[in-house]
């Protein structure tokens, strides 16, 4: 399966059942809205000024304006002007009755208590009407967005302090393979530190995810069926190894006895091809390639997007170097992005079981299949990694 079919394999196939909380809106950033937010109250709630100035009707302009009073911000005092009559308005201040335009306070020329308005003054300068950017019953935000900054601001706006969305999905970490040991206990000569569910989980919380860390499953078909139905309570489990096709490769046979159904057990690129997606009731299961490269890449490229609720975010850069890769494949090339410009890591040269690589690199360019070289000075689209 080629990448960016397995993209959309693995998002018309989540679908857990989300339980939902509720949140101040403070720790709601990133998080998916559960029902539809209405607007509760008119934006502005009142007709006011947008800066400080002179509140006039627009007609008397010709003639120099006669200062009665001033109103300040949260000033609830109902003002009014007369013919040629103005009053010193502050920004947010509500506007007196008969006035219809502010003119800018450092423009106007003031003689005692005349006010001669600006030349360039327009009719409706500076007038924010009531309502004008939010009406009540108004849909701000739909079910299913995720909150930003800006959202968070909005809600606040509309004096809404707590908001329901959906609870974040469960996450549970695996490592498999007899001859995996972990970081803090001895591994002779012939060990492998697991340092793959150290870096996937370290790509989950960086990106505001918690996980559960479940352990090594040893090679044998009843290790990994038994650590496969202990793990049932998650919405997704993530395990490295177990993904490539050799003897000691469980994970396939035991997932599909417990009723998981196989999306696919490859995907069309270097590294990372062994990656595989099932999928039961709208839980995922994702095997992801022993090597930790393929598995770090795996992770940002397909499991990563999926948690975020969104696609791959690419940006257009400048290569600075030729590279020459393998046609018939998408090749992930490694490489560090600086003033728009992306500069390849190691002449394209790595393997998938290497760490090293990554420290240098902070984006990816995933190749079409149909390229065999891109020349230096190319305009091309990356994607940043974790």
């Amino acid at each position: 399966m080629e990448v960016f079919e397995a993209i959309d394999e693995i998002f018309r196939n989540f679908n857990p059942p989300y339980s939902l909380e509720i949140l101040p809106i403070n720790e709601a950033c990133g998080r998916i809205l559960s029902k539809d937010v209405v607007a509760v109250k008119n934006l502005p709630c009142f007709d006011n000024s947008a800066l400080d100035g002179y509140a006039v009707k627009f007609e008397d302009k010709d003639k120099p304006f006669v200062l009665i009073d001033s109103v300040l911000a949260g000033d609830k005092r109902t003002t009014k002007i007369n013919q040629n009559e103005c009053i010193k308005i502050m920004t947010g201040a509500k506007m007196p009755l008969g006035a219809d335009t502010v003119m800018r306070l450092e423009e106007c020329i003031v003689d005692k208590n005349l006010i001669h308005a600006p030349n360039n003054l327009k009719k409706g300068d500076a007038y924010r009407f009531a309502a004008e950017e939010v009406k009540i019953g108004e849909i701000l935000l739909k079910k299913g967005e995720k909150l930003n900054a800006r959202a968070v601001m909005m809600l606040a706006a509309q004096g809404i302090s707590f908001v329901e969305v959906f609870a974040l999905p469960r996450i549970g970490i695996y490592s498999s393979g007899d001859e995996i040991v972990e970081p803090w206990q001895n591994a002779d000569d012939d060990q492998i530190y697991n340092a793959n569910a150290v870096g996937i989980g370290a790509i989950l919380t960086l990106n505001g995810f918690q996980s559960s860390y479940l352990g090594i499953i040893k090679d044998s078909f009843e290790a990994t069926v038994t650590a496969l139905n202990q793990s049932n309570k998650f919405d997704v489990i993530i395990c490295s190894g177990g993904a490539s096709k050799g003897e000691a490769d469980f994970m396939k046979k035991a997932l599909e006895a417990i009723g998981f159904n196989e999306l696919f057990n490859k995907v069309n690129m270097r590294p990372g091809a062994p990656f595989k997606a099932y999928e039961k009731d709208g839980k995922m299961v994702f095997v992801l390639p022993g090597n930790p490269m393929a598995a770090y890449l795996c992770a940002n490229l397909f499991i990563l997007p999926l948690l975020l609720s969104q696609r791959l975010k690419f940006e257009k850069v400048t290569l600075k170097e030729n590279i020459k890769i393998k046609p018939g494949r998408a090749n992930i090339v490694l490489g560090s992005v600086d003033n728009f410009e992306f500069h390849v890591t190691n002449e394209n040269r790595y393997g998938s079981g290497m760490i090293k690589p990554l420290l240098k690199s902070n984006a990816i360019y995933i190749s079409n299949p149909s390229e065999s070289e891109i020349l230096a000075n190319s305009d091309i689209f990356i994607t940043r990694i974790s």
